[in-house]
């Protein structure tokens, strides 16, 4: 990996390189917003339907039985009164959530209280803490309230609706339908964590592919800026302008010069009467011996020429 590393910072200001990193980032960029912003989309959705159903489910349920004494329910004056609410809420609470993903229950708020007589809890009076925002709109506004966003409370993550139970034109209790979301609140807490962890794998795939381009489809400009800049590195070398074939057998000199040339793997099978698949045992010999891929070879066999070639 780290000869990958240095392989890619030495291509790092070919003109090939950097566009190919720029296409490829922006390529990866505009993917990874659209996907979250596909992601946010069905999310948006998944919590409209939700809420939507959960409205239909609380006005069904509240249409389903007489709940006018709620507060008598709250206030524990009739026990029996209690069990049949309680039996009723059940029997809906199955019978709207088959999926067994949300429930029914009753909500009397006293001031800003939040009291539930819940179909799975055999305590008459459960205190829950302070009435939430959309409790307290019905109970104002006497029409069915709902929350798009799921939100948390002492019992879970929920999105929920809320009917109110009118007699005599006042509010005495609302029939509340609830869906479970923790399940999506977690869905979503996944998915945030794995879009900023996919940013690092995304931008090393980039470099990754972006050097194999690179290397690749080289630009002929880029090819003679290479020549010429390895020309001057071979002119400063004390070795000597042939230095790099050091260790070649003569196959292998003869295909490094077929490859300045600029022959193909085919052709070089031709002038040779070998196969392509010798050629490229011949290439990947010579890679392991000089380090040079296909073009890097190309380019120091002709700064080599060049050097030799009399002035």
């Amino acid at each position: 990996m780290n000869a990958i590393f240095q392989a890619i910072a030495r291509n790092s200001n070919s003109p090939t390189f950097k566009r190919s990193l720029t296409l490829i980032l922006m390529a990866e960029a505009i993917t990874i917003l659209a996907a979250w912003l596909l992601l946010g989309v069905n999310i948006n959705s998944w919590l409209q339907e939700r809420s939507s159903q959960a409205v239909r489910i609380s006005q069904t349920a509240a249409g389903s039985a007489d709940w006018s004494k709620i507060g008598e329910v709250t206030r524990g004056h009739d026990s029996a009164l209690f069990e049949n609410y309680r039996n009723t809420l059940k029997t809906l609470s199955r019978k709207l959530f088959p999926q067994n993903d949300g429930d029914v229950y009753l909500v009397f708020v006293d001031g800003d209280e939040e009291y539930r007589i819940d179909p799975f809890d055999p305590v008459a009076l459960d205190y829950v803490g302070r009435a939430n925002v959309w409790e307290t709109a019905a109970y104002k506004s006497q029409k069915t309230t709902f929350n798009l966003v799921p939100f948390a409370d002492n019992f879970g993550t929920y999105l929920g609706a809320f009917t109110p139970v009118v007699v005599r034109d006042k509010v005495v209790g609302l029939v509340a339908a609830e869906y479970d979301s923790a399940s999506l609140a977690d869905f979503q807490g996944l998915v945030s964590k794995a879009f900023w962890y996919s940013l690092g794998p995304a931008a090393l795939l980039a470099l990754l592919v972006a050097y194999a381009l690179a290397t690749r489809f080289v630009d002929p400009l880029e090819v003679f800026r290479r020549i010429d800049e390895t020309t001057r590195e071979v002119e400063a070398e004390p070795s000597g302008s042939a230095a790099f074939i050091e260790g070649l057998s003569p196959r292998e000199i003869e295909v490094t010069e077929y490859v300045r040339q600029g022959l193909s793997n085919k052709e070089i099978a031709e002038r040779l009467v070998v196969t392509p698949e010798t050629v490229k045992k011949h290439l990947k010999n010579i890679k392991d011996k000089t380090g040079f891929n296909k073009v890097d070879l190309a380019v120091h066999a002709e700064a080599a020429r060049q050097r030799s070639v009399p002035a």
